[in-house]
């Protein structure tokens, strides 16, 4: 499908299934947000079903470190993190306002921007889109003087961003594009020290989402972005399981520039010991990986109206990725990250 200006289209409802590139607007303003029995929504039930999030990782042999900015309507929450793989300290910031105050994100996916303020808190998510048709995502934190982070994330002009819309449940949709494998430059200063992210091969991640999806909502999802070798090109991995529910799957590999799709998963652990080794497959082995968690950002949250249980776990994957052509490409003491995570919104 052609780049498209607007996901939803002039009959008022989303273009649906897989883009070339990413969508410039999501314009949800214009879409016929109904009820469960095909009624007319009232201004503010739109209002409030409407969700939007995302997030930069980024992941190195001696560091790991992310940054997420969540819209859910009655709250605004933003976390950043960072992780020293050799000593596995963990240093994370959290914070959430009511009705989101002090967080502006945006809808355009290019040339914009998403904001939160919070006294001498603040995070910028950053989107260009240059002449030449290069992408770059660029992530700016200051807290005080606990953290400072300067990063940026560069697509090459042919990069393919694994971007689609799918419907969700009776009456709304999820609009995502998801990259990984991407060079990430810059710098991190914290109680850690100060790291030059060229220094140490960092390579990273990220997620633009956003719909109107299930007041209820789980997912699971396991990602990595790893450096080329001499013989490799960069390798990134995105896949997922209850988080995209109809159509089209997010599920996909990135070797170098080129996305690759991965069929659906199944991913196996145990909720009572979340930092044993869990399992990710599909049918028929083509995805065949198991992960030995190292550490995690968590949060839980119960409040009635809204509740969270999430856990964003680091750790190193092993196992095997079979391409269509039979190739078996052997994902061997890779970084990256598993998710376990619900939420009432």
């Amino acid at each position: 499908m052609p780049q498209l200006d607007k996901l939803i289209q002039p009959n008022r409802k989303p273009a649906f299934g897989l883009f070339d590139k990413p969508v410039r607007h999501i314009n949800y303003e214009d879409f016929d947000y109904r009820t469960v029995t095909n009624k007319q929504a009232s201004i503010l039930r739109k209002h409030f079903a409407y969700k939007q999030f995302q997030y930069f990782g980024a992941i190195a042999d001696t560091l790991i470190f992310g940054c997420a900015l969540a819209n859910i309507r009655y709250l605004g929450a933003c976390f950043v993190y960072v992780f020293d793989t050799a000593t596995n300290e963990m240093l994370t910031w959290q914070f959430k306002t009511p009705f989101a105050m002090g967080l502006s994100m945006t809808d355009n996916t290019d040339n914009s921007a998403s904001t939160f303020k919070l006294g001498n808190k603040q995070v910028k998510l950053s989107y260009v889109l240059s002449n030449d048709g290069r992408r770059e995502k660029h992530l700016d934190v200051s807290i005080g003087s606990e953290l400072k982070i300067s990063a940026a994330m560069h697509e090459p002009v042919d990069f393919e961003t694994k971007a689609f819309c799918t419907p969700c449940a009776v009456n709304g949709w999820v609009y995502a594009q998801k990259t990984a494998a991407l060079k990430v430059s810059g710098e991190v200063k914290c109680e850690l020290g100060t790291i030059k992210l060229d220094d140490i091969e960092c390579y990273g991640h990220h997620d633009f989402s956003s719909g109107f999806m299930r007041r209820e909502k789980f997912w699971n999802w396991a990602c990595f972005s790893a450096p080329p070798t001499q013989d490799k090109f960069a390798m990134g991995l995105n896949i997922s399981w209850a988080v995209n529910e109809t159509g089209y799957s997010e599920n996909c590999l990135w070797l170098g520039s080129q996305c690759i799709e991965l069929p659906q998963v199944q991913f196996e652990y145990d909720r009572d010991a979340i930092l044993q080794t869990w399992h990710v497959r599909s049918a028929n082995d083509v995805v065949k990986l198991s992960f030995t968690p190292h550490g995690k950002h968590s949060e839980q949250l119960n409040l009635g109206l809204l509740a969270t249980d999430f856990h964003q776990i680091f750790g190193r994957f092993e196992g095997t990725i079979r391409r269509p052509n039979d190739e078996l490409i052997t994902i061997s003491n890779v970084w990256g990250f598993v998710e376990h995570q619900f939420s009432r919104w």
